[in-house]
Protein backbone atom coordinates (compact mmCIF):
# COMPACT_ATOMS: atom_id res chain seq x y z
CA UNK A 1 0.00 0.00 0.00
CA UNK A 2 1.12 3.20 -0.75
CA UNK A 3 3.09 5.22 1.86
CA UNK A 4 -0.03 7.99 2.14
CA UNK A 5 -2.65 5.60 2.40
CA UNK A 6 -4.81 4.20 5.60
CA UNK A 7 -6.67 1.62 6.08
CA UNK A 8 -9.19 3.98 8.15
CA UNK A 9 -10.22 7.59 7.52
CA UNK A 10 -12.43 9.88 8.77
CA UNK A 11 -13.50 10.59 5.20
CA UNK A 12 -13.03 8.52 2.44
CA UNK A 13 -13.72 10.53 -0.97
CA UNK A 14 -14.25 8.49 -4.24
CA UNK A 15 -13.31 10.21 -7.05
CA UNK A 16 -9.69 12.21 -8.15
CA UNK A 17 -11.05 14.78 -10.13
CA UNK A 18 -11.42 18.31 -9.59
CA UNK A 19 -14.30 18.63 -7.12
CA UNK A 20 -12.92 15.08 -5.26
CA UNK A 21 -10.02 16.58 -4.80
CA UNK A 22 -11.54 19.98 -3.64
CA UNK A 23 -13.79 18.42 -1.37
CA UNK A 24 -10.64 16.87 0.41
CA UNK A 25 -8.34 19.79 0.59
CA UNK A 26 -12.19 21.17 2.49
CA UNK A 27 -12.05 18.52 4.83
CA UNK A 28 -8.26 18.50 5.44
CA UNK A 29 -8.07 22.00 6.61
CA UNK A 30 -11.10 21.63 8.57
CA UNK A 31 -9.27 18.65 10.33
CA UNK A 32 -10.16 15.60 8.62
CA UNK A 33 -8.48 12.75 8.05
CA UNK A 34 -9.35 12.19 3.99
CA UNK A 35 -8.69 9.22 2.13
CA UNK A 36 -9.54 9.72 -1.84
CA UNK A 37 -9.93 6.53 -3.94
CA UNK A 38 -9.42 7.23 -7.22
CA UNK A 39 -9.75 4.60 -9.92
CA UNK A 40 -7.59 5.52 -13.05
CA UNK A 41 -3.62 5.23 -12.15
CA UNK A 42 -1.13 7.72 -12.25
CA UNK A 43 0.24 6.74 -15.25
CA UNK A 44 -3.13 6.46 -16.96
CA UNK A 45 -3.96 9.86 -16.72
CA UNK A 46 -3.19 12.18 -19.43
CA UNK A 47 -2.11 15.58 -20.01
CA UNK A 48 -5.68 16.77 -21.58
CA UNK A 49 -5.58 20.30 -22.72
CA UNK A 50 -9.39 19.85 -22.58
CA UNK A 51 -10.63 23.28 -20.89
CA UNK A 52 -13.17 23.93 -18.36
CA UNK A 53 -14.75 27.57 -18.04
CA UNK A 54 -14.10 28.45 -14.71
CA UNK A 55 -17.22 31.12 -13.65
CA UNK A 56 -17.14 34.36 -11.36
CA UNK A 57 -18.52 32.40 -8.20
CA UNK A 58 -16.13 29.60 -8.49
CA UNK A 59 -13.30 31.57 -8.39
CA UNK A 60 -14.74 33.94 -5.38
CA UNK A 61 -14.96 30.43 -3.90
CA UNK A 62 -11.82 29.51 -4.71
CA UNK A 63 -10.48 32.99 -3.48
CA UNK A 64 -11.18 32.26 -0.27
CA UNK A 65 -8.93 29.78 0.07
CA UNK A 66 -6.20 31.75 -1.37
CA UNK A 67 -6.59 29.31 -4.46
CA UNK A 68 -7.61 31.91 -7.41
CA UNK A 69 -3.69 33.25 -7.88
CA UNK A 70 -2.36 29.35 -7.91
CA UNK A 71 -5.29 28.82 -10.74
CA UNK A 72 -4.78 31.63 -12.75
CA UNK A 73 -1.22 31.41 -12.97
CA UNK A 74 -1.00 27.82 -14.13
CA UNK A 75 -3.95 28.49 -16.63
CA UNK A 76 -1.66 31.01 -17.98
CA UNK A 77 1.50 28.81 -18.32
CA UNK A 78 -0.99 26.04 -19.72
CA UNK A 79 -2.72 27.94 -21.92
CA UNK A 80 0.40 29.19 -23.47
CA UNK A 81 1.77 26.00 -23.68
CA UNK A 82 -1.14 24.82 -25.46
CA UNK A 83 -1.56 27.44 -28.53
CA UNK A 84 1.73 29.63 -27.87
CA UNK A 85 3.29 31.84 -26.43
CA UNK A 86 1.14 34.63 -28.23
CA UNK A 87 -2.04 33.83 -26.56
CA UNK A 88 -2.86 35.66 -23.24
CA UNK A 89 -5.38 35.72 -19.98
CA UNK A 90 -5.82 39.42 -20.79
CA UNK A 91 -7.20 41.07 -17.71
CA UNK A 92 -10.27 43.02 -17.98
CA UNK A 93 -9.85 45.18 -14.76
CA UNK A 94 -7.50 44.16 -11.62
CA UNK A 95 -5.71 40.48 -11.81
CA UNK A 96 -7.32 38.11 -9.01
CA UNK A 97 -6.83 39.28 -5.04
CA UNK A 98 -8.60 38.25 -2.03
CA UNK A 99 -12.20 37.64 -1.30
CA UNK A 100 -12.75 41.34 -1.04
CA UNK A 101 -11.56 42.36 -4.41
CA UNK A 102 -12.43 41.86 -8.04
CA UNK A 103 -11.84 38.09 -9.18
CA UNK A 104 -9.86 38.55 -13.02
CA UNK A 105 -12.14 39.41 -15.44
CA UNK A 106 -10.13 36.63 -18.29
CA UNK A 107 -11.04 35.33 -21.98
CA UNK A 108 -8.84 34.03 -23.90
CA UNK A 109 -8.06 36.39 -26.88
CA UNK A 110 -10.87 38.36 -26.43
CA UNK A 111 -10.36 41.08 -23.19
CA UNK A 112 -13.23 39.45 -21.00
CA UNK A 113 -15.89 40.68 -23.05
CA UNK A 114 -17.92 37.19 -23.51
CA UNK A 115 -19.78 36.22 -20.42
CA UNK A 116 -20.85 32.55 -21.53
CA UNK A 117 -23.57 31.53 -24.09
CA UNK A 118 -27.38 30.37 -24.21
CA UNK A 119 -27.43 27.45 -26.32
CA UNK A 120 -24.39 29.35 -28.55
CA UNK A 121 -26.12 32.60 -28.47
CA UNK A 122 -23.07 34.75 -26.81
CA UNK A 123 -23.12 36.75 -23.92
CA UNK A 124 -21.05 39.60 -25.30
CA UNK A 125 -19.98 43.07 -22.51
CA UNK A 126 -18.65 45.23 -25.61
CA UNK A 127 -18.95 48.54 -23.19
CA UNK A 128 -17.81 46.86 -19.96
CA UNK A 129 -20.82 46.60 -17.96
CA UNK A 130 -20.17 43.78 -16.27
CA UNK A 131 -16.63 43.56 -15.48
CA UNK A 132 -17.18 41.98 -12.26
CA UNK A 133 -18.30 38.82 -14.08
CA UNK A 134 -15.62 36.55 -15.85
CA UNK A 135 -15.41 32.77 -17.46
CA UNK A 136 -11.74 31.59 -17.43
CA UNK A 137 -10.46 28.87 -19.31
CA UNK A 138 -8.61 26.55 -17.32
CA UNK A 139 -7.03 23.23 -18.27
CA UNK A 140 -8.90 20.32 -16.67
CA UNK A 141 -5.44 19.22 -15.20
CA UNK A 142 -4.14 22.35 -14.15
CA UNK A 143 -7.68 22.33 -11.52
CA UNK A 144 -6.91 18.58 -10.99
CA UNK A 145 -2.95 19.88 -10.07
CA UNK A 146 -3.77 22.46 -7.95
CA UNK A 147 -6.32 20.62 -5.93
CA UNK A 148 -4.59 17.90 -5.30
CA UNK A 149 -1.36 19.95 -3.90
CA UNK A 150 -3.76 21.43 -1.69
CA UNK A 151 -5.04 18.46 -0.25
CA UNK A 152 -2.13 16.75 0.28
CA UNK A 153 -1.06 19.86 2.12
CA UNK A 154 -3.30 19.22 4.46
CA UNK A 155 -2.90 15.69 4.99
CA UNK A 156 -5.43 14.30 2.58
CA UNK A 157 -3.86 10.67 1.08
CA UNK A 158 -4.25 9.74 -2.30
CA UNK A 159 -4.88 5.81 -3.33
CA UNK A 160 -4.82 5.67 -7.51
CA UNK A 161 -5.73 3.11 -9.62
CA UNK A 162 -7.74 0.90 -7.35
CA UNK A 163 -12.34 1.03 -7.86
CA UNK A 164 -14.45 0.66 -5.27
CA UNK A 165 -16.50 -2.36 -5.69
CA UNK A 166 -18.20 -2.73 -2.30
CA UNK A 167 -19.99 0.02 -0.13
CA UNK A 168 -21.06 -1.45 3.31
CA UNK A 169 -22.79 1.75 5.65
CA UNK A 170 -23.82 0.95 8.97
CA UNK A 171 -24.78 2.86 11.78
CA UNK A 172 -21.28 3.97 13.29
CA UNK A 173 -19.27 3.90 9.79
CA UNK A 174 -18.99 3.02 6.21
CA UNK A 175 -16.90 -0.09 4.89
CA UNK A 176 -15.46 0.34 1.50
CA UNK A 177 -14.43 -2.65 -0.52
CA UNK A 178 -11.34 -2.26 -3.30
CA UNK A 179 -11.08 -4.52 -6.60
CA UNK A 180 -7.94 -5.94 -4.62
CA UNK A 181 -9.44 -7.04 -1.68
CA UNK A 182 -8.51 -4.50 0.46
CA UNK A 183 -10.83 -2.67 3.03
CA UNK A 184 -11.17 0.31 3.84
CA UNK A 185 -13.23 1.80 7.23
CA UNK A 186 -14.35 5.34 7.35
CA UNK A 187 -17.47 7.84 9.50
CA UNK A 188 -18.62 8.43 5.94
CA UNK A 189 -17.98 7.82 2.37
CA UNK A 190 -18.41 10.43 -0.80
CA UNK A 191 -19.13 9.22 -4.08
CA UNK A 192 -17.29 12.39 -6.56
CA UNK A 193 -16.86 9.79 -9.19
CA UNK A 194 -18.48 10.99 -11.91
CA UNK A 195 -21.31 10.51 -13.74
CA UNK A 196 -21.03 6.93 -14.18
CA UNK A 197 -20.40 6.83 -10.45
CA UNK A 198 -19.90 3.38 -8.91
CA UNK A 199 -20.51 4.67 -5.44
CA UNK A 200 -24.54 6.27 -6.55
CA UNK A 201 -24.98 2.65 -8.00
CA UNK A 202 -23.42 0.38 -5.16
CA UNK A 203 -25.41 2.52 -2.19
CA UNK A 204 -28.79 2.60 -4.01
CA UNK A 205 -29.30 6.41 -4.96
CA UNK A 206 -32.21 6.55 -7.45
CA UNK A 207 -31.27 9.11 -10.35
CA UNK A 208 -34.03 10.25 -12.27
CA UNK A 209 -34.06 12.94 -15.30
CA UNK A 210 -34.34 12.67 -18.43
CA UNK A 211 -32.47 10.53 -21.48
CA UNK A 212 -30.15 11.42 -24.35
CA UNK A 213 -31.37 13.43 -27.62
CA UNK A 214 -28.41 14.77 -28.67
CA UNK A 215 -25.07 12.86 -29.07
CA UNK A 216 -21.53 14.72 -29.97
CA UNK A 217 -18.05 13.73 -30.51
CA UNK A 218 -15.25 15.50 -30.85
CA UNK A 219 -11.52 16.30 -30.16
CA UNK A 220 -9.61 18.33 -27.81
CA UNK A 221 -6.92 18.35 -30.78
CA UNK A 222 -7.94 17.34 -33.98
CA UNK A 223 -5.93 17.39 -37.45
CA UNK A 224 -8.15 18.01 -40.51
CA UNK A 225 -6.54 17.81 -43.51
CA UNK A 226 -8.77 20.17 -45.48
CA UNK A 227 -10.00 22.13 -42.63
CA UNK A 228 -11.22 25.04 -44.83
CA UNK A 229 -13.93 22.96 -45.87
CA UNK A 230 -15.95 23.20 -42.51
CA UNK A 231 -16.47 26.77 -41.18
CA UNK A 232 -15.01 28.03 -38.11
CA UNK A 233 -16.43 28.76 -35.09
CA UNK A 234 -19.96 27.58 -34.26
CA UNK A 235 -22.55 27.03 -37.07
CA UNK A 236 -26.16 25.40 -36.68
CA UNK A 237 -26.88 22.88 -39.64
CA UNK A 238 -30.27 20.77 -40.74
CA UNK A 239 -28.15 17.61 -40.09
CA UNK A 240 -27.35 19.30 -36.58
CA UNK A 241 -24.10 21.18 -35.74
CA UNK A 242 -20.58 22.10 -35.72
CA UNK A 243 -17.70 23.72 -33.30
CA UNK A 244 -14.76 23.80 -34.70
CA UNK A 245 -12.04 25.63 -32.95
CA UNK A 246 -14.32 27.40 -30.53
CA UNK A 247 -11.83 25.83 -28.09
CA UNK A 248 -8.66 26.10 -29.77
CA UNK A 249 -7.58 22.83 -31.54
CA UNK A 250 -11.37 21.57 -30.82
CA UNK A 251 -13.44 20.11 -33.34
CA UNK A 252 -16.75 18.70 -32.18
CA UNK A 253 -19.69 17.63 -34.55
CA UNK A 254 -23.29 16.87 -32.69
CA UNK A 255 -26.58 15.33 -33.99
CA UNK A 256 -29.93 14.79 -32.76
CA UNK A 257 -31.63 11.49 -32.48
CA UNK A 258 -28.44 9.73 -33.55
CA UNK A 259 -27.06 7.95 -30.82
CA UNK A 260 -23.85 5.74 -31.43
CA UNK A 261 -23.54 1.95 -31.50
CA UNK A 262 -21.73 1.76 -27.94
CA UNK A 263 -21.74 5.05 -25.99
CA UNK A 264 -18.67 3.97 -24.01
CA UNK A 265 -16.62 2.75 -27.26
CA UNK A 266 -13.48 5.43 -27.90
CA UNK A 267 -14.05 7.73 -30.29
CA UNK A 268 -11.90 6.97 -33.39
CA UNK A 269 -10.91 9.37 -36.32
CA UNK A 270 -12.94 7.46 -38.68
CA UNK A 271 -16.12 7.90 -36.37
CA UNK A 272 -15.72 11.64 -36.01
CA UNK A 273 -14.61 12.10 -39.80
CA UNK A 274 -17.70 10.40 -40.72
CA UNK A 275 -20.12 12.59 -38.22
CA UNK A 276 -18.05 16.23 -39.54
CA UNK A 277 -19.13 14.77 -43.01
CA UNK A 278 -23.15 14.13 -42.11
CA UNK A 279 -22.76 17.65 -40.47
CA UNK A 280 -20.91 19.86 -42.34
CA UNK A 281 -21.85 18.39 -45.47
CA UNK A 282 -18.60 18.37 -46.53
CA UNK A 283 -15.94 15.11 -47.25
CA UNK A 284 -13.13 16.35 -44.58
CA UNK A 285 -10.53 14.46 -43.80
CA UNK A 286 -9.37 13.93 -39.85
CA UNK A 287 -6.01 12.83 -39.51
CA UNK A 288 -5.75 12.76 -36.20
CA UNK A 289 -7.84 13.05 -32.98
CA UNK A 290 -6.12 13.60 -29.83
CA UNK A 291 -8.26 13.77 -26.31
CA UNK A 292 -11.05 12.63 -27.96
CA UNK A 293 -14.87 12.58 -26.09
CA UNK A 294 -18.05 11.75 -26.81
CA UNK A 295 -21.32 13.39 -24.80
CA UNK A 296 -24.56 13.64 -24.83
CA UNK A 297 -27.38 15.96 -22.89
CA UNK A 298 -28.53 13.12 -20.88
CA UNK A 299 -29.90 14.77 -17.43
CA UNK A 300 -30.77 13.25 -14.32
CA UNK A 301 -30.19 14.21 -10.41
CA UNK A 302 -30.27 12.24 -7.17
CA UNK A 303 -33.21 12.83 -5.29
CA UNK A 304 -31.08 13.16 -2.32
CA UNK A 305 -27.52 13.46 -2.28
CA UNK A 306 -27.18 11.91 1.19
CA UNK A 307 -28.22 7.99 1.97
CA UNK A 308 -27.06 7.77 5.75
CA UNK A 309 -23.57 7.95 5.68
CA UNK A 310 -23.06 7.86 2.03
CA UNK A 311 -23.06 11.53 0.14
CA UNK A 312 -22.96 12.15 -3.45
CA UNK A 313 -20.90 15.36 -4.96
CA UNK A 314 -20.57 16.60 -8.48
CA UNK A 315 -21.40 14.64 -11.81
CA UNK A 316 -22.00 11.79 -8.97
CA UNK A 317 -25.20 13.76 -7.84
CA UNK A 318 -26.40 15.63 -11.38
CA UNK A 319 -25.34 15.27 -15.08
CA UNK A 320 -26.17 17.64 -17.70
CA UNK A 321 -25.19 18.26 -21.08
CA UNK A 322 -21.65 21.00 -21.40
CA UNK A 323 -23.51 23.70 -22.75
CA UNK A 324 -22.86 26.67 -20.61
CA UNK A 325 -19.74 25.70 -18.83
CA UNK A 326 -21.36 24.97 -15.58
CA UNK A 327 -20.19 21.31 -14.71
CA UNK A 328 -17.52 21.46 -12.74
CA UNK A 329 -18.40 24.47 -11.16
CA UNK A 330 -21.76 23.33 -9.72
CA UNK A 331 -19.58 20.36 -8.32
CA UNK A 332 -16.91 22.70 -6.73
CA UNK A 333 -19.81 24.50 -5.07
CA UNK A 334 -21.26 21.48 -3.88
CA UNK A 335 -18.16 20.39 -2.34
CA UNK A 336 -17.71 23.84 -0.85
CA UNK A 337 -20.77 23.88 0.70
CA UNK A 338 -20.26 20.11 2.25
CA UNK A 339 -16.45 20.15 3.12
CA UNK A 340 -17.06 22.28 6.48
CA UNK A 341 -20.14 20.48 7.20
CA UNK A 342 -18.50 17.01 7.15
CA UNK A 343 -15.52 17.58 8.90
CA UNK A 344 -17.17 19.17 11.67
CA UNK A 345 -19.46 16.52 11.73
CA UNK A 346 -16.94 14.00 11.90
CA UNK A 347 -15.28 15.87 14.34
CA UNK A 348 -17.81 16.02 17.33
CA UNK A 349 -18.57 19.44 17.28
CA UNK A 350 -22.14 19.37 14.94
CA UNK A 351 -24.75 17.14 14.92
CA UNK A 352 -25.46 14.86 12.43
CA UNK A 353 -28.27 16.25 10.77
CA UNK A 354 -26.62 19.24 9.95
CA UNK A 355 -25.43 17.28 6.85
CA UNK A 356 -29.25 17.42 5.90
CA UNK A 357 -28.52 20.87 4.96
CA UNK A 358 -26.51 20.00 2.19
CA UNK A 359 -29.22 18.36 -0.33
CA UNK A 360 -31.42 21.27 1.09
CA UNK A 361 -29.00 23.86 -0.12
CA UNK A 362 -27.22 22.32 -3.18
CA UNK A 363 -30.34 20.12 -5.23
CA UNK A 364 -32.52 23.75 -6.18
CA UNK A 365 -28.89 25.03 -7.64
CA UNK A 366 -28.19 21.93 -9.61
CA UNK A 367 -32.05 21.47 -10.82
CA UNK A 368 -31.61 25.33 -12.15
CA UNK A 369 -28.46 23.75 -14.17
CA UNK A 370 -30.43 20.81 -15.55
CA UNK A 371 -33.08 23.61 -16.36
CA UNK A 372 -31.24 25.55 -18.42
CA UNK A 373 -28.79 23.23 -20.20
CA UNK A 374 -32.34 21.17 -21.59
CA UNK A 375 -33.20 24.47 -22.66
CA UNK A 376 -29.90 25.01 -24.45
CA UNK A 377 -29.86 21.62 -26.08
CA UNK A 378 -33.43 22.76 -27.35
CA UNK A 379 -31.75 25.87 -28.99
CA UNK A 380 -29.49 23.99 -30.99
CA UNK A 381 -31.75 22.08 -33.03
CA UNK A 382 -32.37 23.07 -36.91
CA UNK A 383 -35.41 23.92 -38.06
CA UNK A 384 -37.81 27.69 -38.11
CA UNK A 385 -39.48 27.10 -35.28
CA UNK A 386 -35.88 26.90 -33.53
CA UNK A 387 -34.93 29.67 -35.73
CA UNK A 388 -37.55 32.31 -33.86
CA UNK A 389 -36.90 31.06 -30.54
CA UNK A 390 -33.03 31.85 -31.29
CA UNK A 391 -33.72 35.37 -32.92
CA UNK A 392 -36.02 36.12 -29.72
CA UNK A 393 -33.47 34.55 -27.27
CA UNK A 394 -30.45 36.78 -29.69
CA UNK A 395 -33.05 40.20 -29.22
CA UNK A 396 -33.84 39.39 -25.60
CA UNK A 397 -29.98 39.21 -24.39
CA UNK A 398 -29.65 42.89 -25.24
CA UNK A 399 -32.34 44.08 -22.61
CA UNK A 400 -29.89 45.07 -19.53
CA UNK A 401 -32.00 43.30 -17.44
CA UNK A 402 -32.09 39.97 -19.07
CA UNK A 403 -28.67 39.61 -20.19
CA UNK A 404 -28.04 40.68 -16.22
CA UNK A 405 -30.50 37.72 -15.50
CA UNK A 406 -28.88 34.64 -17.41
CA UNK A 407 -25.19 36.33 -16.77
CA UNK A 408 -25.52 35.56 -13.09
CA UNK A 409 -27.45 32.35 -13.56
CA UNK A 410 -24.69 31.23 -16.19
CA UNK A 411 -22.28 31.99 -13.27
CA UNK A 412 -24.55 31.15 -10.07
CA UNK A 413 -24.40 34.21 -9.24
CA UNK A 414 -27.97 34.25 -8.07
CA UNK A 415 -27.80 31.26 -5.93
CA UNK A 416 -29.00 32.16 -2.31
CA UNK A 417 -29.46 29.57 -0.03
CA UNK A 418 -33.22 29.57 2.18
CA UNK A 419 -33.57 28.81 5.97
CA UNK A 420 -34.96 29.82 8.67
CA UNK A 421 -33.30 32.33 9.54
CA UNK A 422 -33.08 34.14 6.01
CA UNK A 423 -37.47 34.18 6.38
CA UNK A 424 -37.19 35.47 10.15
CA UNK A 425 -34.01 37.79 9.70
CA UNK A 426 -32.12 40.13 7.85
CA UNK A 427 -32.13 40.17 3.71
CA UNK A 428 -28.32 39.20 3.54
CA UNK A 429 -28.85 35.88 4.91
CA UNK A 430 -28.30 33.13 3.04
CA UNK A 431 -26.17 35.82 0.63
CA UNK A 432 -22.37 34.93 -0.87
CA UNK A 433 -20.92 37.67 1.05
CA UNK A 434 -17.30 38.33 -0.57
CA UNK A 435 -17.47 42.30 -0.34
CA UNK A 436 -17.95 41.71 3.15
CA UNK A 437 -15.14 39.81 3.89
CA UNK A 438 -11.55 41.04 5.28
CA UNK A 439 -8.49 41.10 2.77
CA UNK A 440 -7.34 37.59 4.26
CA UNK A 441 -10.92 36.06 3.29
CA UNK A 442 -11.37 32.57 4.84
CA UNK A 443 -7.84 31.01 4.56
CA UNK A 444 -8.18 29.79 7.79
CA UNK A 445 -11.53 27.17 7.19
CA UNK A 446 -13.47 28.59 10.25
CA UNK A 447 -16.68 30.66 10.35
CA UNK A 448 -16.25 34.36 11.27
CA UNK A 449 -18.59 36.75 13.50
CA UNK A 450 -17.85 40.18 11.51
CA UNK A 451 -18.89 42.67 14.25
CA UNK A 452 -19.18 46.56 13.18
CA UNK A 453 -20.72 46.88 16.74
CA UNK A 454 -18.37 50.31 18.73
CA UNK A 455 -18.38 48.01 21.51
CA UNK A 456 -17.64 44.91 19.52
CA UNK A 457 -21.11 43.74 21.67
CA UNK A 458 -20.87 39.91 19.40
CA UNK A 459 -17.69 38.72 20.75
CA UNK A 460 -19.14 37.20 23.69
CA UNK A 461 -21.59 35.28 21.36
CA UNK A 462 -18.49 32.65 19.85
CA UNK A 463 -16.98 31.68 23.31
CA UNK A 464 -16.93 28.19 23.64
CA UNK A 465 -17.51 27.18 19.86
CA UNK A 466 -14.69 25.72 18.08
CA UNK A 467 -14.22 26.47 14.26
CA UNK A 468 -15.59 30.17 14.83
CA UNK A 469 -13.55 33.01 15.42
CA UNK A 470 -14.40 36.94 15.83
CA UNK A 471 -13.33 40.01 14.03
CA UNK A 472 -13.89 43.58 13.99
CA UNK A 473 -15.31 45.15 10.70
CA UNK A 474 -16.31 47.68 8.79
CA UNK A 475 -18.96 47.31 5.90
CA UNK A 476 -18.50 50.57 3.83
CA UNK A 477 -21.06 49.24 1.13
CA UNK A 478 -24.04 48.38 4.17
CA UNK A 479 -23.51 52.00 6.59
CA UNK A 480 -26.62 50.31 8.41
CA UNK A 481 -24.84 46.68 8.98
CA UNK A 482 -23.78 45.78 12.77
CA UNK A 483 -22.16 42.21 12.21
CA UNK A 484 -22.65 39.45 10.02
CA UNK A 485 -22.07 35.51 11.00
CA UNK A 486 -20.15 34.01 7.86
CA UNK A 487 -19.51 30.39 7.25
CA UNK A 488 -16.63 28.76 5.80
CA UNK A 489 -18.00 28.50 2.42
CA UNK A 490 -19.01 32.29 2.42
CA UNK A 491 -22.53 32.37 2.89
CA UNK A 492 -24.41 34.76 5.41
CA UNK A 493 -25.71 32.52 8.09
CA UNK A 494 -26.78 35.29 10.20
CA UNK A 495 -26.61 39.26 9.89
CA UNK A 496 -28.24 42.50 12.13
CA UNK A 497 -28.46 46.11 11.98
CA UNK A 498 -26.66 48.30 14.03
CA UNK A 499 -29.92 49.77 15.43
CA UNK A 500 -31.42 46.51 15.97
CA UNK A 501 -29.71 42.95 15.12
CA UNK A 502 -32.91 41.01 16.82
CA UNK A 503 -32.54 38.58 16.02
CA UNK A 504 -29.72 38.12 17.66
CA UNK A 505 -26.57 34.98 16.90
CA UNK A 506 -27.22 32.90 19.31
CA UNK A 507 -30.14 30.76 16.69
CA UNK A 508 -27.85 30.69 14.24
CA UNK A 509 -24.72 29.29 15.46
CA UNK A 510 -26.53 26.28 17.71
CA UNK A 511 -28.29 25.40 14.12
CA UNK A 512 -24.88 25.93 12.14
CA UNK A 513 -21.85 25.21 14.54
CA UNK A 514 -23.97 23.61 17.85
CA UNK A 515 -24.17 24.71 21.36
CA UNK A 516 -21.72 26.52 23.26
CA UNK A 517 -19.28 24.36 25.45
CA UNK A 518 -18.32 25.04 29.10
Amino acid sequence: MNADVCSEADVVVVGGGPVGLFLAAELGLAGASVLVVERLDRAARTDSPALRGVTTRTMRTLALRGLDGPVVAAAEQALRTLIGTAATLAPAGPRPVAAGGQVASTQLGSGGATKGHIGMVPLTDPLGEHTDVSLLPVPYTVLREVFAARARQHGAGLLHGRSVVAVEPGPDGVVARLDDGRTIRAGYLVGADGGRSAVRRLAGFDFPGTGPTLFAVGGEDVALLDAEKLPRGFTRTPAGALMVDVVPGQVVALEFDRPPADRRAPVTAAELQAALRRVGGADVTVARVGSPFRYNDNARQATSYRFGRVLLAGDAAHVHSPFGGQGVNLGIQDAANLGWKLARVVRGSAPEDLLDSYTAERHAPAARVLRNSRAQAALLRHGPQVDAVRDLIADLVEVPQAKRMLIEMLHALDVTYDHPDRSAGHPLVGRFAPDLLPVDGLDDGLAVLLDATPAGEHRAAVAGRPGLRWSRAEFPGHPGLGAVLVRPDGYLAWAGDRVDPRPGPAGALNRWFGPATA
